[in-house]
């Protein structure tokens, strides 16, 4: 004999033949679940994630490491490993050259209306 089983919508648990409760929404999806406790949940709009006693807390969010755009996984492993002393002297020196770049730019500016305004 063999016995099909469906999985609650909300909960992920077994629903065997015969059991569970059925809800066709005006879009005609349809929903099936254990009890009304999930149906209940899902209807206030509650996420499975959050409950522990669900299957779907087990499913979501498993932590895995990938590169990011423009960086490799050994530059990112190496930039971690770094010193906190040493990041800071490196910020530090990175928004010194911000800093400068931008005041650079504005005294360029300042002489240019300075120019246009003597000509005038």
């Amino acid at each position: 004999m063999v016995s099909v089983t469906e999985l609650c919508r909300f909960s992920g648990s077994k629903i065997y033949l015969g059991r569970g409760i059925k809800f066709i929404s005006s879009d005609s999806k349809v929903f099936l679940f254990v009890n009304s406790k999930c149906k209940r949940y899902f209807h206030n709009k509650l996420k499975p994630s959050m409950l522990t006693w669900t299957t779907m807390r087990w499913a979501t969010k498993k932590p895995y490491s990938r590169s990011i755009v423009g960086a490799t996984l050994e530059v990112i492993r190496k930039r971690r490993t770094k010193k906190p002393k040493v990041r800071d002297a490196a910020r530090e020196v990175a928004l010194r050259e911000i800093k400068e770049r931008i005041k650079k730019t504005k005294d360029e500016k300042k002489a240019k209306k300075a120019k246009v305004t003597a000509k005038s």
